[in-house]
């Protein structure tokens, strides 16, 4: 099953590599909220698969952020971060074929790579976790662990899931950054992690990822709409600073403006990362049911 995996990854990862075309403009979640939703999904496991991620809670944790560190380093990672549904109909009626293959074949490599692919890395992912498992490399099982968290996390955000991805076409320019890192590492002290639905079996992964992304899409609206409400009221002198880094303009935006904009998200970027903490421990249980629930360690 091992080997099984690694050629599909193999193939995959062969018919991608040819360009890259990376639209989303930024990240996925800041570091520290990946790592805090790979660290708390550990909490949702059943034993015995949660004492084997606690002994390496550190790990998994701080190699969360590990695909985000890949970009511009290997080829096409950037597109394994989202997909753009609305490329793929109107919400909630989206047609995304359910294989990278067929895509491909209904659309063409190049507008598929452009659309992104992180459902059917995730689905990858969890089958390559699957077979890392029953073959018992605990190496390989804590990479795979912490790169399938990191995917599926992304999937939460709902900027990873429109050609909007950064408000280009709304006015509403940055607002990737600011609710995915700015909100989150301001905030997040305040958040809580417990009471959370422990993890459970996902019976088809792809088909998940798609249901996640649909839902992530459904919070445009209101994302775009808090972003515009908050800087109502704030001189343009006073909303953000601008400030030169390594050639490039970035926009600091005020604190007064991060209040405003938490308050009208409502709980959103919580109710998310916890949703993305839930979502990353079910992720990895149902590897480890498909795998036969092996002790690999």
């Amino acid at each position: 099953m091992l080997m099984k995996a690694v050629k599909r990854a193999a193939l995959f990862l062969s018919g991608t590599i040819v360009l890259t075309l990376i639209s989303q403009a930024a990240f996925g979640w800041g570091f520290w909220a990946h790592r805090t939703i790979n660290k708390a999904a550990i909490a949702l496991l059943p034993e015995p698969l949660m004492k084997f991620h606690e002994a390496h809670a550190d790990y998994v944790s701080e190699h969360a952020v590990d695909p985000d560190m890949r970009r511009g380093k290997w080829k096409n990672e950037g597109n394994y971060h989202y997909m753009d549904m609305d490329d793929y109909g109107s919400y909630p009626n989206f047609d995304v074929p359910r294989t990278y293959g067929e895509a491909v074949s209904k659309y063409g490599e190049e507008a598929v790579i452009k659309d992104g692919m992180v459902p059917w890395r995730v689905g990858l992912d969890t089958d390559s976790l699957s077979a890392a498992m029953e073959a018992h490399d605990v190496p390989l099982v804590l990479h795979l662990s912490a790169d399938l968290g990191h995917y599926v996390a992304d999937m939460h955000v709902p900027l990873h899931a429109t050609k909007n991805y950064d408000g280009q076409f709304t006015g509403n320019i940055g607002v990737h950054f600011r609710w995915e890192t700015g909100i989150p590492e301001r905030f997040g002290k305040d958040y809580s992690f417990t009471g959370i639905d422990s993890a459970r079996y996902i019976k088809d992964p792809v088909e998940h990822a798609l249901k996640i992304l649909t839902h992530s899409y459904s919070l445009l609206d209101k994302v775009f709409r808090a972003d515009s409400i908050a800087k109502v009221g704030i001189p343009r002198d006073e909303l953000y600073k601008v400030v030169t880094k390594d050639g490039r303009k970035e926009y600091i935006y005020s604190e007064e403006y991060y209040k405003k904009f938490n308050a009208e998200l409502d709980g959103m970027v919580e109710s998310q990362m916890r949703a993305a903490t839930r979502a990353v421990a079910s992720y990895w249980y149902t590897a480890w049911v498909n795998a036969g629930k092996p002790e690999f360690w």
